[in-house]
């Protein structure tokens, strides 16, 4: 059995611009744009980690990225 790849994105994609929309307007009635992209492009991504697993260690990517962060200033 293979997983149909492109339909799961699509749905993922889908899913995520419709709980983004929902999102930006949870607190405002009036978002810009910016924030409507903001929340579009969080959900999208909250889709596809429900549905892929990347093999990746959020507590690690997080520290690594304070990380980078304490080097650079």
């Amino acid at each position: 059995m293979k997983p149909r790849i492109r339909t799961i994105l699509e749905d993922c994609i889908s899913n995520g611009i419709e709980h983004g929309l929902s999102r930006a307007y949870k607190h405002t009635d009036s978002p810009n744009d910016a924030q409507i992209a903001l929340a579009i492009d969080d959900a999208i991504w909250l889709e596809i980690d429900e549905k892929f697993d990347f093999g990746r260690n959020l507590v690690e990517e997080i520290a690594e990225g304070l990380d980078y962060l304490k080097e650079s200033r």
